[in-house]
């Protein structure tokens, strides 16, 4: 199954851990289990941020 969003690097909203690099990570999931911190990340195109100055300024 190809990603629904190929370009987009993915991170753990608690810890920042590089989500596409965990083992079984898979974007066509709706939510995904950071696997170093446990938190439950929301995969979806509203959770995409040009940068991380944008993540940061978020309302």
């Amino acid at each position: 199954m190809e990603n629904r969003f190929p370009d987009v690097d993915w991170f753990c909203d608690r810890c920042d851990s590089h989500l596409n690099n965990q083992v079984g990570f898979d974007d066509n999931k709706y939510i995904w289990q950071c696997t170093e911190c446990n938190h439950k990340n929301s995969i979806s195109s509203t959770n995409i941020y040009e940068s991380k100055v944008d993540f940061d300024i978020r309302d």
